[in-house]
């Protein structure tokens, strides 16, 4: 039996898609889908790779042997416990944040840039206050969540547009898995919609 899995590098970009398969003498190994992927690791690197769709299934091991398209697997490390950096994944996505002002709801349309499930980066007309207290709806994923969030950073960007760094806030954990696992859904994603361009330019 195979499992699907996306092969990653250091810094959690997605390097290919592969099949994870165990042998019956407790021997496992990765698959990858693209030939190519094989000649960028030699025996004693190590590899990661995540379950797919499963954020919190995220391992990495030692490469014993490298022969017939298959990686062979060692010592292998389950990292999800360990793990205290954020993914991020670029994005164009429309949204809507709020803060209040005068006991109103003030909107604001924005255009997200980039997402993690500890903050976000998004660009818009408005010259916002950091001092202000903001919410938005995550509009992109199956269960919508009303998110807090600060501003850390703005810069001017171009055509009279402005750029902000924020964190989030007073995240349930329930709401940090959902917000986690939309992240990886659209890097995973962006990789298929990356091979799709690249096979069509062939």
């Amino acid at each position: 039996m195979a499992i699907k899995c996306i092969l990653l590098d250091e810094q959690s970009n997605i390097i290919d898609y592969a099949d994870l398969s165990f042998m019956g003498n407790g021997i496992s190994f990765l698959i990858p889908f693209t030939e190519d992927t094989i000649n960028e690791f030699q025996k004693g690197d190590k590899i990661i790779f995540q379950v797919e769709n499963k954020y919190n299934q995220i391992y990495d091991a030692d490469i014993s042997e490298i022969s017939y398209g298959k990686i062979h697997l060692e010592e292998v490390r389950n990292l999800a416990p360990l793990l205290h950096r954020d993914v991020r994944v670029e994005v164009e996505i429309q949204s809507t944040i709020f803060y209040s002002e005068g006991g109103k709801d003030i909107p604001v349309d924005i255009n997200l840039r980039d997402l993690s499930c500890g903050g976000m980066c998004f660009v818009c007309k408005e010259d916002l206050s950091m001092d202000n207290e903001y919410v938005f709806m995550t509009n992109w994923i199956e269960t919508p969540i009303l998110v807090k969030f600060k501003i850390l950073r703005k810069e001017s960007a171009n055509y009279n547009m402005f750029t902000y760094g924020c964190e989030f806030q007073e995240l349930l954990r329930t709401e940090e898995s959902l917000l986690r696992a939309s992240v990886f859904k659209i890097q995973a994603m962006n990789y298929r919609r990356k091979r799709m361009d690249e096979d069509d330019a062939v």
